[in-house]
Protein backbone atom coordinates (compact mmCIF):
# COMPACT_ATOMS: atom_id res chain seq x y z
CA UNK A 1 0.00 0.00 0.00
CA UNK A 2 1.58 3.37 -1.01
CA UNK A 3 2.26 5.93 1.88
CA UNK A 4 -0.29 8.73 2.29
CA UNK A 5 -0.20 12.36 2.98
CA UNK A 6 1.74 12.81 5.95
CA UNK A 7 0.14 13.54 9.13
CA UNK A 8 -0.08 17.34 9.54
CA UNK A 9 0.68 18.20 13.25
CA UNK A 10 -1.82 19.33 15.78
CA UNK A 11 -2.79 22.83 16.32
CA UNK A 12 -3.10 22.78 20.13
CA UNK A 13 -3.85 26.29 20.74
CA UNK A 14 -6.48 26.82 17.32
CA UNK A 15 -7.81 23.82 19.39
CA UNK A 16 -8.34 26.00 22.11
CA UNK A 17 -9.09 28.90 20.99
CA UNK A 18 -12.33 27.39 19.01
CA UNK A 19 -13.68 26.26 22.01
CA UNK A 20 -14.75 29.93 22.17
CA UNK A 21 -15.91 30.00 18.58
CA UNK A 22 -18.46 27.28 18.22
CA UNK A 23 -18.56 24.02 19.89
CA UNK A 24 -15.92 20.85 19.69
CA UNK A 25 -17.81 17.46 17.88
CA UNK A 26 -16.09 14.08 17.68
CA UNK A 27 -16.31 11.67 15.39
CA UNK A 28 -15.87 8.51 17.13
CA UNK A 29 -15.40 4.82 14.15
CA UNK A 30 -15.76 1.74 15.86
CA UNK A 31 -13.87 -1.17 14.03
CA UNK A 32 -15.19 -4.66 14.84
CA UNK A 33 -14.75 -6.82 11.67
CA UNK A 34 -12.06 -7.65 9.71
CA UNK A 35 -14.25 -6.56 6.24
CA UNK A 36 -15.20 -3.13 8.49
CA UNK A 37 -11.23 -2.59 8.51
CA UNK A 38 -9.94 -3.68 4.85
CA UNK A 39 -12.95 -2.32 3.12
CA UNK A 40 -15.29 -0.30 5.60
CA UNK A 41 -11.95 2.04 6.48
CA UNK A 42 -10.94 3.09 3.36
CA UNK A 43 -14.19 4.14 1.97
CA UNK A 44 -14.08 6.28 5.81
CA UNK A 45 -10.73 7.77 5.11
CA UNK A 46 -11.80 8.97 1.31
CA UNK A 47 -15.27 10.42 2.63
CA UNK A 48 -13.16 12.40 5.57
CA UNK A 49 -10.43 13.58 3.14
CA UNK A 50 -12.63 14.83 1.06
CA UNK A 51 -14.80 16.71 4.34
CA UNK A 52 -11.73 18.11 5.32
CA UNK A 53 -12.77 16.28 8.93
CA UNK A 54 -10.55 14.09 10.93
CA UNK A 55 -12.13 11.32 13.04
CA UNK A 56 -10.82 8.77 16.04
CA UNK A 57 -10.69 5.36 14.84
CA UNK A 58 -11.24 2.66 17.86
CA UNK A 59 -9.77 -0.51 16.07
CA UNK A 60 -10.34 -4.26 17.17
CA UNK A 61 -6.96 -5.91 16.76
CA UNK A 62 -7.57 -9.64 17.36
CA UNK A 63 -9.91 -12.29 15.73
CA UNK A 64 -13.17 -11.95 13.72
CA UNK A 65 -15.70 -13.99 15.67
CA UNK A 66 -18.78 -12.01 14.51
CA UNK A 67 -20.35 -15.15 13.58
CA UNK A 68 -20.51 -16.55 17.34
CA UNK A 69 -23.14 -12.97 17.95
CA UNK A 70 -25.65 -16.18 16.43
CA UNK A 71 -26.29 -17.25 20.69
CA UNK A 72 -27.15 -14.24 21.31
CA UNK A 73 -30.84 -15.37 20.13
CA UNK A 74 -31.07 -17.88 23.65
CA UNK A 75 -29.14 -15.20 25.14
CA UNK A 76 -30.61 -11.61 25.04
CA UNK A 77 -33.93 -10.55 24.20
CA UNK A 78 -34.58 -8.18 21.37
CA UNK A 79 -31.46 -9.70 19.58
CA UNK A 80 -33.13 -11.46 16.72
CA UNK A 81 -35.82 -8.39 16.17
CA UNK A 82 -32.69 -6.17 15.75
CA UNK A 83 -31.00 -8.74 13.15
CA UNK A 84 -34.03 -8.66 11.13
CA UNK A 85 -34.45 -4.82 11.27
CA UNK A 86 -30.97 -4.39 10.16
CA UNK A 87 -30.61 -6.86 7.78
CA UNK A 88 -28.00 -7.78 9.38
CA UNK A 89 -26.51 -10.22 6.28
CA UNK A 90 -26.83 -7.64 4.05
CA UNK A 91 -25.11 -4.78 6.34
CA UNK A 92 -22.25 -7.62 7.55
CA UNK A 93 -21.69 -10.00 4.97
CA UNK A 94 -22.13 -13.57 4.65
CA UNK A 95 -18.71 -14.58 5.43
CA UNK A 96 -18.81 -12.21 8.81
CA UNK A 97 -21.77 -13.57 9.57
CA UNK A 98 -20.64 -17.05 9.70
CA UNK A 99 -16.74 -16.27 10.85
CA UNK A 100 -15.60 -17.90 14.04
CA UNK A 101 -18.29 -20.43 13.91
CA UNK A 102 -18.79 -22.27 10.50
CA UNK A 103 -15.85 -20.07 9.34
CA UNK A 104 -12.79 -19.71 11.00
CA UNK A 105 -12.10 -16.19 12.44
CA UNK A 106 -9.68 -13.62 10.79
CA UNK A 107 -7.88 -11.31 12.05
CA UNK A 108 -9.04 -7.71 11.96
CA UNK A 109 -6.08 -4.39 12.37
CA UNK A 110 -3.26 -6.78 13.13
CA UNK A 111 -3.73 -8.41 9.13
CA UNK A 112 -3.36 -4.96 7.46
CA UNK A 113 -0.75 -2.87 9.50
CA UNK A 114 -0.42 -0.75 6.13
CA UNK A 115 -3.69 0.51 6.38
CA UNK A 116 -3.54 1.36 10.36
CA UNK A 117 -0.77 3.66 9.53
CA UNK A 118 -2.43 5.11 7.07
CA UNK A 119 -4.89 6.41 9.52
CA UNK A 120 -2.43 8.37 11.28
CA UNK A 121 -0.69 9.42 8.57
CA UNK A 122 -3.81 11.12 7.46
CA UNK A 123 -4.80 13.07 10.26
CA UNK A 124 -6.92 10.61 11.99
CA UNK A 125 -6.46 9.82 15.55
CA UNK A 126 -6.09 5.75 16.33
CA UNK A 127 -6.60 3.82 19.83
CA UNK A 128 -8.03 0.51 21.05
CA UNK A 129 -10.70 -0.96 20.65
CA UNK A 130 -10.66 -4.99 21.49
CA UNK A 131 -8.54 -7.66 21.11
CA UNK A 132 -11.68 -10.25 20.72
CA UNK A 133 -14.92 -8.07 20.13
CA UNK A 134 -16.74 -11.04 20.35
CA UNK A 135 -15.88 -12.77 23.37
CA UNK A 136 -15.62 -8.98 25.64
CA UNK A 137 -19.29 -8.25 24.02
CA UNK A 138 -20.65 -11.21 25.40
CA UNK A 139 -18.66 -11.99 28.03
CA UNK A 140 -17.17 -8.88 30.28
CA UNK A 141 -19.62 -8.95 32.88
CA UNK A 142 -17.96 -12.34 34.27
CA UNK A 143 -14.75 -11.60 32.58
CA UNK A 144 -11.93 -11.94 35.48
CA UNK A 145 -9.52 -8.89 36.21
CA UNK A 146 -6.64 -10.84 34.58
CA UNK A 147 -8.52 -11.63 31.58
CA UNK A 148 -9.89 -8.15 31.39
CA UNK A 149 -6.12 -7.14 31.35
CA UNK A 150 -5.18 -9.88 29.04
CA UNK A 151 -7.27 -8.56 26.43
CA UNK A 152 -6.50 -5.32 26.75
CA UNK A 153 -2.83 -5.77 26.90
CA UNK A 154 -2.95 -8.14 23.75
CA UNK A 155 -4.62 -5.32 21.63
CA UNK A 156 -2.03 -2.42 22.92
CA UNK A 157 0.73 -4.50 22.30
CA UNK A 158 -0.27 -4.94 18.73
CA UNK A 159 -0.87 -1.02 18.42
CA UNK A 160 2.48 -0.47 19.05
CA UNK A 161 4.04 -3.54 17.07
CA UNK A 162 2.41 -1.21 13.83
CA UNK A 163 2.54 2.32 15.29
CA UNK A 164 5.43 2.32 17.10
CA UNK A 165 3.93 4.56 20.31
CA UNK A 166 1.72 3.73 22.77
CA UNK A 167 -1.88 3.77 22.76
CA UNK A 168 -3.70 6.78 24.65
CA UNK A 169 -7.44 5.82 24.81
CA UNK A 170 -9.55 2.87 25.06
CA UNK A 171 -13.39 2.27 23.89
CA UNK A 172 -14.47 -0.27 24.91
CA UNK A 173 -16.96 -2.97 22.55
CA UNK A 174 -20.29 -2.27 22.50
CA UNK A 175 -19.91 0.44 25.65
CA UNK A 176 -19.70 -2.31 28.10
CA UNK A 177 -17.78 -1.93 30.93
CA UNK A 178 -17.30 -2.57 34.57
CA UNK A 179 -15.32 -1.51 37.84
CA UNK A 180 -12.38 -4.14 36.95
CA UNK A 181 -12.50 -2.48 33.41
CA UNK A 182 -11.91 0.98 35.28
CA UNK A 183 -9.17 -0.53 37.47
CA UNK A 184 -7.33 -1.51 34.13
CA UNK A 185 -7.75 1.50 32.46
CA UNK A 186 -6.34 3.28 35.16
CA UNK A 187 -3.26 1.19 35.54
CA UNK A 188 -2.41 1.54 32.13
CA UNK A 189 -2.43 5.26 32.30
CA UNK A 190 -4.73 6.32 29.24
CA UNK A 191 -5.33 9.63 28.90
CA UNK A 192 -8.69 9.09 28.47
CA UNK A 193 -11.56 6.30 27.51
CA UNK A 194 -14.44 6.38 25.79
CA UNK A 195 -16.83 3.61 27.35
CA UNK A 196 -19.74 5.03 27.83
CA UNK A 197 -23.70 6.03 26.08
CA UNK A 198 -25.21 9.89 26.94
CA UNK A 199 -24.56 11.77 29.49
CA UNK A 200 -21.74 14.07 30.08
CA UNK A 201 -17.68 13.73 30.42
CA UNK A 202 -16.66 12.88 33.58
CA UNK A 203 -14.38 10.69 35.87
CA UNK A 204 -15.90 7.28 37.44
CA UNK A 205 -15.23 6.71 40.78
CA UNK A 206 -14.50 2.70 41.69
CA UNK A 207 -12.65 0.92 44.86
CA UNK A 208 -14.17 3.65 46.98
CA UNK A 209 -11.54 6.43 46.47
CA UNK A 210 -9.96 5.53 42.99
CA UNK A 211 -10.96 7.21 39.85
CA UNK A 212 -11.36 6.23 36.26
CA UNK A 213 -8.86 7.98 33.44
CA UNK A 214 -11.35 10.58 31.65
CA UNK A 215 -14.92 8.88 30.29
CA UNK A 216 -15.85 10.93 27.13
CA UNK A 217 -19.19 9.33 26.17
CA UNK A 218 -21.13 8.96 22.93
CA UNK A 219 -23.95 11.23 22.99
CA UNK A 220 -26.47 10.07 20.51
CA UNK A 221 -27.97 7.24 18.57
CA UNK A 222 -25.72 4.73 16.48
CA UNK A 223 -27.69 4.53 12.58
CA UNK A 224 -28.25 1.19 12.94
CA UNK A 225 -30.50 1.88 16.45
CA UNK A 226 -32.34 3.90 14.20
CA UNK A 227 -32.87 1.89 11.55
CA UNK A 228 -33.64 -0.87 14.61
CA UNK A 229 -36.47 1.39 15.93
CA UNK A 230 -38.17 1.17 12.58
CA UNK A 231 -37.11 4.65 11.20
CA UNK A 232 -36.25 4.26 7.44
CA UNK A 233 -35.88 7.66 5.46
CA UNK A 234 -32.29 9.46 5.04
CA UNK A 235 -33.52 12.57 6.30
CA UNK A 236 -35.01 11.53 9.19
CA UNK A 237 -31.80 9.67 10.08
CA UNK A 238 -29.92 12.89 9.55
CA UNK A 239 -32.58 14.59 11.50
CA UNK A 240 -32.06 12.47 14.69
CA UNK A 241 -28.51 12.53 14.99
CA UNK A 242 -28.22 15.95 14.40
CA UNK A 243 -30.44 16.64 17.16
CA UNK A 244 -28.81 14.73 20.01
CA UNK A 245 -25.73 16.91 18.44
CA UNK A 246 -27.61 20.15 19.37
CA UNK A 247 -28.83 18.87 23.42
CA UNK A 248 -24.71 17.96 23.99
CA UNK A 249 -22.19 20.12 25.19
CA UNK A 250 -19.86 18.03 24.04
CA UNK A 251 -21.37 15.81 21.19
CA UNK A 252 -19.78 12.44 20.22
CA UNK A 253 -21.03 10.75 17.29
CA UNK A 254 -20.59 7.20 16.70
CA UNK A 255 -20.04 5.40 13.64
CA UNK A 256 -19.11 1.94 12.19
CA UNK A 257 -16.62 1.20 9.58
CA UNK A 258 -19.31 -1.71 8.23
CA UNK A 259 -22.00 0.36 8.45
CA UNK A 260 -21.33 4.25 7.31
CA UNK A 261 -17.89 2.67 5.60
CA UNK A 262 -20.32 0.38 3.84
CA UNK A 263 -24.04 0.78 2.56
CA UNK A 264 -24.41 3.95 4.41
CA UNK A 265 -21.59 5.79 3.56
CA UNK A 266 -23.94 8.10 1.45
CA UNK A 267 -25.80 9.42 4.99
CA UNK A 268 -22.33 10.39 6.55
CA UNK A 269 -21.58 12.62 3.85
CA UNK A 270 -24.99 14.09 3.92
CA UNK A 271 -24.18 14.42 7.81
CA UNK A 272 -20.74 15.87 7.41
CA UNK A 273 -21.82 18.68 5.66
CA UNK A 274 -24.57 19.32 7.29
CA UNK A 275 -22.21 19.47 10.63
CA UNK A 276 -20.01 22.04 8.45
CA UNK A 277 -23.14 24.06 7.94
CA UNK A 278 -23.62 23.88 11.80
CA UNK A 279 -20.44 25.19 12.48
CA UNK A 280 -19.16 22.43 14.80
CA UNK A 281 -15.46 22.08 15.24
CA UNK A 282 -14.73 18.57 14.03
CA UNK A 283 -12.07 17.14 16.04
CA UNK A 284 -10.73 13.67 17.11
CA UNK A 285 -11.31 12.71 21.02
CA UNK A 286 -7.53 13.29 22.05
CA UNK A 287 -8.12 17.18 20.97
CA UNK A 288 -11.35 17.08 23.05
CA UNK A 289 -9.94 15.03 25.89
CA UNK A 290 -6.96 17.81 25.78
CA UNK A 291 -9.37 21.21 26.43
CA UNK A 292 -11.21 18.83 29.12
CA UNK A 293 -8.41 18.33 31.30
CA UNK A 294 -7.17 21.90 31.26
CA UNK A 295 -10.51 22.68 33.47
CA UNK A 296 -10.51 18.76 34.69
CA UNK A 297 -11.34 20.07 38.47
CA UNK A 298 -14.92 21.17 37.39
CA UNK A 299 -15.76 17.88 35.57
CA UNK A 300 -18.03 15.43 37.63
CA UNK A 301 -17.06 12.35 39.59
CA UNK A 302 -19.84 9.62 39.03
CA UNK A 303 -20.54 6.26 39.60
CA UNK A 304 -20.77 3.52 36.93
CA UNK A 305 -24.35 2.00 36.18
CA UNK A 306 -26.15 0.47 33.27
CA UNK A 307 -29.03 0.95 30.81
CA UNK A 308 -30.74 -0.28 27.64
CA UNK A 309 -31.34 1.88 24.64
CA UNK A 310 -34.09 1.73 22.07
CA UNK A 311 -32.79 -0.67 19.17
CA UNK A 312 -29.80 -2.07 20.95
CA UNK A 313 -29.99 -5.25 22.58
CA UNK A 314 -28.18 -5.90 25.99
CA UNK A 315 -27.00 -3.42 28.20
CA UNK A 316 -24.67 -0.60 27.58
CA UNK A 317 -22.78 1.37 30.59
CA UNK A 318 -23.56 4.75 31.70
CA UNK A 319 -22.81 7.15 34.68
CA UNK A 320 -25.36 7.69 37.46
Amino acid sequence: MESATPKPQMNWEACRLSVNASRLLSLKVDVDTHDGMCEGVPRLLDIFQKAGVRATFFLSFGPDNAGRAIFNIFREKGFLKKMIKTRAPTLYGIRTILSGTLLPPRPIATKFPDLVRRIEEEGHECEIHAWDHRLWQDNIASLSLDSIRSQITKARQAFEDILGHPAKAFGAPSWRITEKVLAVEAEMGFLYASDLREGSPCFLKFDQKALSPLQIPTTGPCLEELIAVGIKEKQAWLTHLLQAAEHSETPVIALHAEVEGGPFKDVLSLLLSELKARSYTIVPLEEMATVLLERKETLPVRRLRRTTLKGRSGWVSTSG
